[in-house]
């Protein structure tokens, strides 16, 4: 059997630093103007990296709120989690990146709107544009894209502390995980066209916000009790062998991308757990990848592909350490203790 264990003696943030390579890696391809390698001829690398942290955070979040059902305490978490690291990592890109790379003068620069516009990042209403700021790149104007994931991973959060509150039960999240999927196959997949609600593409609620969906219905109804060596086999081969039918493959992938995800993250070895049970650089690699990507590429838009990857890795890891280190990690000296606890 896969074994899962308490917490920290698992898997969970080595599989958190492999979603957010992916993510990087796959974006190295979009900045030199390659095409994105696909996983299984389906989704490109990027979004693959995505699903797996929104189907880890499906799980976490639903245990999170059933170990202490109270709203100011589940939020304060939350916000703790994401808004230190996000505001440092915004300020940086006005204060320092932009100043350095825009093509107008200093004064045009901060005098602008749109430069303060960026600080409603920090209230995730996500603004990729800072002026004169990588427009000649492959990928023009944008700043972080990655962002754009933050508000619907909020959304969902917001989603559970409803549900919590309105006392739904683990029925409750598989109506949400089967009408979210259903939402995604038949709408927001096959839409060419946007709808922005707060600043956000509200085809992403239902393209990943079902990995989240699912992700809450294996901790709700106890589903790792199943994982195998021979059923994580299984989920990986109805997969290989769903790759000629992209449609079969999106709908079978909730179930069976989750599965291998969660049974990994879940497992436990002894070496990968001794690497990273004290720290998680996977949050400052993915919201600080996207734009030392863009500038490296700005400042020598002709390197090769494996140069630009191991610069670009280096440069995001040394960001992410020293956010996890001085951000971070401080910030969750400020989390609440658990109500029954005290």
């Amino acid at each position: 059997m896969l074994k899962n264990r308490p917490t920290r003696q698992n898997n969970l943030n080595v599989i958190r630093l492999i979603g957010a390579s992916l993510v990087l890696y796959g974006h190295s391809f979009v900045f030199l103007g390659l095409q994105q390698p696909l996983f299984l001829s389906w989704v490109p690398l990027g979004p693959l990296g995505v699903c797996i942290f929104f189907t880890i955070s499906g799980y976490l979040i639903a245990e999170s709120w059933d170990r202490d059902p109270h709203l100011l305490i589940f939020f304060a978490r939350r916000a703790l989690r994401i808004f230190p690291g996000l505001i440092m990592c915004t300020l940086l890109s006005i204060l320092i990146l932009g100043p350095a790379l825009t093509t107008q003068p200093l004064n045009d620069y901060f005098k602008n709107e749109h430069t303060w516009h960026y600080l409603q990042n920090i209230v995730l209403y996500i603004s990729y544009y800072l002026p004169g700021v990588f427009e000649t790149n492959k990928l023009p104007n944008a700043v972080n894209g990655t962002l754009w994931s933050l508000p619907v991973e909020f959304l969902m959060y917001i989603m559970v502390a409803i549900v919590g509150f309105l006392r739904g039960n683990r029925w409750t999240f598989i109506a949400l995980a089967v009408i979210s999927a259903a939402i995604a196959f038949f709408w927001a997949q096959r839409s060419l066209e946007m709808i922005v609600v707060y600043a956000s593409d509200l085809r992403q609620v239902f393209i990943v916000g079902s990995y989240f969906w699912f992700g809450a219905v294996f901790y709700k109804f106890n589903l790792q009790r199943y994982f195998s060596i021979s059923t994580v086999v299984i989920a990986v081969v109805i997969m290989i062998s769903l790759e000629a039918w992209p449609e079969a493959l999106n709908v079978c992938a909730y179930l069976s991308l989750s599965m291998v995800v969660l049974a990994f993250g879940l497992a436990y070895s002894p070496t990968l757990n001794w690497l990273t049970r004290s720290v998680d650089y996977s949050y400052g690699i993915y919201i600080y990848a996207f734009t030392i990507q863009q500038s490296i590429i700005y400042l020598y838009p002709h390197m090769t592909l494996k140069l630009y990857l191991l610069i670009c890795l280096i440069l995001t890891l040394v960001c992410a350490i020293l956010s996890w280190h001085f951000i971070e990690r401080p910030a969750f000296a400020f989390k609440p203790s658990k109500l029954s606890a005290s």
